[in-house]
């Protein structure tokens, strides 16, 4: 099981795919380059979780 990265951390927000079909991915180089952190429905979501993963205080 991958450890937690240290921090300080850094995610990218990805998009996939187009329409109302698409999603959001929140990945990450720990502990492989590109690693999928997380998906989610909408921009707003991952945005917040983006938040939630590089900010030690919101952990």
């Amino acid at each position: 099981m991958p450890t937690k990265p240290p921090y300080p951390r850094e995610a990218r927000i990805v998009k996939v795919g187009e329409g109302p079909h698409s999603k959001y991915e929140l990945r990450a180089d720990h502990p492989n380059p590109n690693t999928l952190i997380s998906e989610h429905k909408t921009e707003a979501e991952a945005r917040d979780a983006k938040d939630r993963y590089e900010d030690v205080e919101k952990e």
